[in-house]
């Protein structure tokens, strides 16, 4: 062979080598892409079961999230035991609250993997975003919030000792101390926290997967669009109460970001009455007086059947009981997260002297259901 031929021959050769070479390094590259986009999906714990209940309505249908707490325990009281625990260990990301409505999660707050949403954790609502109802002037000329922000347990509505009386010789854990965390009554502050977990969630997904980045914030999309449409079902359902009955009274202080949200007044017993397990005659007779003056329509029970404490005070002051009790510490039994704002605003409107629509509420139920499914 010619040494110009051995030259064209080499040269061939090389260029060939040098192709094949480019074609595996692109494969291995678009490998590694391809294994970023087929991700498998995560593994989420949700402390709470209202948390639960917003993380997957937004988290992928690939992801697995875990409810930590069943609905029938008070997270409260939650010990965590060794199965929780290692629930807890091994999740790629943890969902809660936080130590303000769940204590035992004080020791996890603070790991990589913990992800609060709580009231500590979001910017409370002021209301400035709702439109047309900005200072609540539709409500019935009642106070402009504008400067509500997170509200604080001092206790006040405690007296520092355990409470009884409504929770058949249990302690009364409504003692939360500092920042009152019952901030979802309100749902632009549900809103707020599910824009954590949106943005939490896709921290989890490659920038290269761009359908799954989407994916998680159109769902987060619907779930914004629905918590808007329930905050202006219950504008309207409480405006066909009368002014004047717009007092929320129950026995412990739960309902006050619900109660600014929606132009009411609330009213914790548990400040005029003290400790309840020894109560005094004139904590009784100020807290008559108190009925009294503000014209209540309804003592709102947060068990059913009420408390003796509640069924004697509506005795005496013939102030009745509501019908149904109304849930402040998260999900009822059944339903969802818009079901326990339905079921609430259903049962506060009817016993105030307004009229709910309880069908277009369950609308609102029904679709949220659909986020999950």
């Amino acid at each position: 062979m010619s040494i110009f031929k051995r030259l064209l021959t080499n040269k061939t050769s090389s260029s060939s080598s040098i192709i094949k070479n480019s074609v595996i390094a692109g494969t291995i590259i678009l490998s590694g892409f391809g294994q970023d986009v087929m991700a498998k999906g995560k593994s989420y714990v949700a402390v709470e079961p209202l948390v639960c209940d917003l993380v997957k309505s937004i988290a992928l249908s690939s992801d697995e999230v875990t409810c930590l707490v069943d609905r029938k325990q008070d997270v409260h009281d939650l010990k965590i035991n060794p199965r929780q625990a290692k629930l807890l260990n091994n999740a790629d990301k943890v969902f809660t609250l936080g130590k303000e409505m769940t204590p035992s999660m004080r020791n996890w707050e603070n790991k990589k993997n913990t992800v609060v949403v709580g009231v500590s954790a979001i910017d409370v609502d002021d209301h400035s975003d709702h439109g047309g109802h900005e200072d609540h002037s539709d409500h019935g000329g009642h106070d402009d919030h504008s400067e509500h922000s997170a509200k604080v347990d001092d206790h006040s509505d405690h007296g520092g000792h355990e409470d009884h009386s409504d929770h058949g010789g249990h302690d009364d854990h409504h003692d939360h101390g500092g920042l009152d965390p019952h901030v979802w009554h309100d749902p632009h502050n549900i809103i707020k926290m599910g824009n954590i977990i949106s943005k939490s969630l896709k921290k989890d997904i490659s920038v290269f997967n761009r359908g799954d980045r989407k994916l998680i914030s159109e769902r987060f999309e619907k779930v914004d669009s629905l918590l808007e449409g329930l905050d202006s079902w219950i504008v309207e359902q409480v405006s066909s109460i009368p002014e004047g009955n717009r007092v929320i009274v129950s026995k412990h202080k739960a309902m006050e970001y619900y109660g600014d949200a929606f132009g009411f007044k609330t009213i914790s017993l548990l400040d005029f009455l003290g400790d309840s397990s020894s109560l005094r005659p004139d904590n009784i007779s100020s807290t008559l007086k108190m009925l009294e003056e503000e014209k209540v329509q309804a003592i709102f029970p947060e068990q059913i059947p009420a408390s003796k404490l509640l069924r004697n005070l509506s005795r005496q002051s013939s102030v009745p009981l509501a019908s149904n009790q109304i849930f402040v510490d998260g999900l009822m039994m059944d339903g969802n997260t818009v079901s326990v704002a339905v079921h609430n605003t259903c049962t506060i409107v009817d016993s105030l002297g307004g009229s709910c629509d309880k069908d277009s509420g369950s609308n609102l139920e029904s679709e949220w259901y659909k986020l999950s499914d």
